[in-house]
């Protein structure tokens, strides 16, 4: 069976799979005594950054497909949302931790409270004394606010000269731009596969070649995994890109074989950026002794997950109530 579109439902389903990796990286990659493999998933796990990343340039591209690039509508809609889920996140995690938590203000921010916090909630904390602020995991709020600002110029560049603008960004990689540099390669791959139709083109490629397919799909995502720990040149976060995009393939391979994965992955990508912005809280900064004292490593994985559903569906049941969207 082969996709004739890669639709919202898939890039939902694929930003579930990111998000199980986000927390499983989060738990494990500074827990080697879990064991070999939990310790190594957990590190190979990071590429759940170049999945949104790559999902990131894929979904505004698909959005100005349908609507145009108009300057001021772009940046209105789409930088207002990000900010608005992000502000309130913060408004609710964030009492909890002064009140209650024993995580002052001024414990993260020092003598400048006012300065600090604002900085952190315009995003721009990464580039500032800041650093990670109240929330580490808050840093990817200010690579991707400049995804998104730069995102006209990428979409028109990548129309324009599309192989030239991917080389140029991998060169970007090599180039000592503060916390983006490793980062605009694959947002504009995203882009690219989004004006190419790129991911249909791969899935009616894979899908030729039959039940083998899934023999190409295991052979590229060792070779690639393996290179990203391994390699000298494309080490680490700038094999992201490939890597990610294998990713996304064997999820979507699963979702449209399965019902109930389909189901399952996209329910969790529907509520992957709030769990984003308020995982660290529960597992790190708040009940990070209640949530590893399950001891195994899938049953302390599930049990976070587990929460931050919960608490995203509350969180979305209390956006309805005050009528959240409309207000965006």
């Amino acid at each position: 069976m082969v996709l004739e579109k890669f639709d919202v439902s898939i890039t939902n389903a694929s930003k579930g799979m990111a998000l199980m990796l986000i927390l499983w990286h989060h738990l494990f990659y500074e827990k080697p005594e879990m064991g070999l493999i939990v310790f190594q998933a957990a590190l190979l796990a990071k590429v759940c950054v170049g999945i949104y990343v790559v999902l990131s340039g894929y979904g505004l591209s698909e959005s100005v497909k349908k609507r145009g690039l108009e300057l001021g509508a772009f940046y209105k809609r789409r930088m207002l949302k990000l900010y608005m889920n992000y502000w309130l996140i913060a408004l609710l995690f964030v009492p909890i931790g002064v009140w209650f938590m024993d995580r002052s203000l001024s414990s993260v921010y020092g003598e400048h409270v006012f300065q600090g916090f604002l900085l952190q909630m315009l995003g721009v904390h990464m580039f500032t004394w800041v650093g990670y602020g109240y929330n580490a995991t808050w840093w990817f709020m200010s690579l991707i606010i400049v995804l998104y600002a730069i995102f006209p110029l990428v979409y028109t560049l990548i129309k324009k000269f599309p192989l030239s603008f991917l080389a140029f960004s991998a060169w970007l990689m090599f180039v000592p731009i503060p916390l983006v540099n490793d980062w605009i390669f694959p947002f504009a791959v995203g882009v690219y596969l989004s004006q190419k139709d790129g991911f249909v083109k791969l899935l009616v490629w894979l899908d030729k070649q039959g039940k083998a397919r899934f023999i190409t799909l295991l052979i590229l995502t060792i070779a690639v995994a393996w290179y990203r720990q391994n390699g000298w040149l494309f080490d680490s976060t700038r094999a992201d890109a490939f890597f990610a995009i294998l990713l996304i393939l064997w999820t979507t391979e699963l979702v449209v074989f399965s019902s109930i994965a389909k189901k399952a992955f996209e329910f969790v990508g529907i509520h992957s950026f709030n769990i984003f912005l308020f995982h660290t809280f529960i597992y790190y900064y708040y009940f990070p002794d209640f949530i590893y004292s399950f001891k195994y490593p899938v049953l302390i994985f599930a049990v976070l997950l587990g929460i931050c559903l919960v608490i995203s569906v509350g969180i979305e049941k209390f956006k309805e109530e005050i009528g959240f969207d409309k207000l965006i």
